[in-house]
């Protein structure tokens, strides 16, 4: 049952839903759309998106006349305007936005739009720069093993998309991304998680303190009764750890760390020790890495927390297979391994990717930067890397920020795999970890991480 209040609210507004894309915009439209027609009122809502109508999708679109303001953005649309909701990928710093604030003009996003049509719920939140994925993934699993859970957000389904389907007693699970989390005003999460913070997306954010900032917003509601979940072993979620706890937070802060014992849960010669106490082995993990045990620590946690018996933690954990994109092996062909790790879209998860093997790697990195400096790979890379092959709009950036000898730029996509897999000899890996996003060539990561197994694919039937 949605908050009829919030209902009650949405009916005195005058709404424009920034964005049309299929994920959020149209997604919070069909919802505005459906209450009206259940509940026979008329919520007053349009469209807009600097795109024209040619480039959109919008066939999933209910209302086929809908109210939209394509193409040029220009403040006139926001005249009558009370609600603002934004899709994610629209930065605050957009001109309609920054006239709207200045008009009072109250501005939401698609998360703090859903969560109020469905407040009382409980939620698990987790943010971070890399290992979200994963970590969502793996915390559904166990959790729906158990009980009844969705997993929504920057995974799967959006929020809003999934917000009529959701029943009664189900726990929603929620990846939450910077951008997402920009507009936060009432959520409310009952165990909210920063994995790690690095450098990313700083081609929307001023500085990484400004991106970190964003990320906070996750707990910014919560209280006694709840719990944030913190890395002990990474520089900004430590420092952020210390400071709350001198803050004497009202808050339950916990943290989790595979290299101290100070920490609430810490992993110990494959075993896992919660509050000094062994719970587990997880020697039989089919995850690669110790970024993934980090992931590990991080859901048991979350799962404790959620009363999720021990033995169901431990069965999902020990047989996890990690989720597609992410450190995939996609095939062994003539003892070389392809790995698709085409969701890896920043320099902390590229090294990450590095760490989870010791030799023989070739690399395929590049695509579109976000103004992040890779130049801290340079080490890692010398020790492990054998060829280097960079890619498409970044690749030029790239070569200049590592130094390394045996390294090529070949920015065609497919050009550089069949270089990739002509030079490889048994016993080494081919390493999709490209670092930078990938709307230079494709759609999105999962688009490229496809494209990459498919060429896996059509080389093996080739043999």
């Amino acid at each position: 049952m949605l908050n009829k209040d919030y209902i009650n609210f949405l009916k005195k507004q005058n709404i424009l839903i920034l964005g049309a894309t299929p994920r959020s915009g149209i997604s919070i439209a069909n919802v505005i759309y459906d209450i009206n027609k259940s509940e026979n009122i008329n919520i007053n809502y349009a469209l807009s998106d600097s795109k024209e109508k040619e480039k959109l999708n919008l066939k999933d679109l209910k209302d086929k006349n809908a109210k939209l303001f394509l193409g040029n953005q220009n403040s006139s649309i926001i005249n009558d305007i009370t609600l603002i909701i934004t899709s994610p990928g629209i930065p605050q710093s957009i001109s309609l936005i920054k006239e709207a604030k200045k008009r009072k003009i109250k501005i939401i996003g698609e998360i703090e739009f859903a969560y109020n049509l469905l407040p009382k719920r409980n939620y698990i939140a987790i943010t971070g720069t890399d290992g979200k994925t994963t970590t969502v993934n793996l915390i559904y699993n166990i959790i729906s093993s158990y009980k009844k859970a969705r997993l929504l957000g920057n995974v799967g389904n959006t929020f809003s998309k999934e917000i009529e389907n959701i029943e009664e007693g189900e726990d929603i699970i929620l990846e939450l991304s910077s951008f997402q989390l920009e507009t936060i005003e009432n959520f409310h999460p009952h165990i909210s998680a920063i994995l790690n913070i690095a450098e990313d997306h700083l081609d929307r954010y001023k500085d990484i303190e400004d991106y970190f900032n964003a990320k906070k917003n996750i707990y910014k509601n919560q209280n006694e009764n709840d719990f944030l979940i913190l890395n002990y072993d990474n520089i900004f979620t430590n420092r952020l750890f210390n400071e709350l706890e001198k803050n004497k937070e009202k808050f339950n802060i916990l943290t989790f760390s595979t290299k101290n014992k100070n920490a609430t849960i810490y992993y110990y010669n494959e075993e896992i020790f919660y509050q000094n106490k062994k719970l587990f082995s997880i020697k039989k993990r089919k995850l690669f890495g110790m970024h993934n045990v980090e992931n590990i620590l991080a859901s048991i946690l979350i799962c404790l927390k959620n009363n999720i018996p021990i033995e169901y933690i431990e069965n999902a954990i020990n047989n996890f297979n990690g989720i597609e994109h992410r450190l995939e092996l996609v095939d062994t062909i003539n003892n070389v391994m392809y790995i698709n790790d085409s969701k890896a879209t920043s320099m902390n998860s590229v090294m990450s990717a590095l760490k989870s093997f010791d030799k023989n790697i070739i690399l395929i990195m590049g695509g579109r930067n976000k103004n992040i400096d890779f130049s801290p790979l340079n080490d890692i890379i010398k020790e492990r890397v054998k060829k280097l092959i960079l890619i498409g709009e970044a690749s030029d950036i790239l070569n200049d920020m590592i130094n390394f000898e045996n390294k090529i730029i070949i920015k065609d996509f497919t050009d550089a795999f069949n270089y990739a897999s002509s030079f490889a000899i048994s016993g080494d890996i081919v390493l999709l970890s490209p670092g930078c996003a990938s709307f230079d060539a494709f759609e999105n990561y999962e688009e490229r991480g496809k494209y990459f197994k498919s060429l896996v694919y059509k080389l093996k039937n080739n043999i």
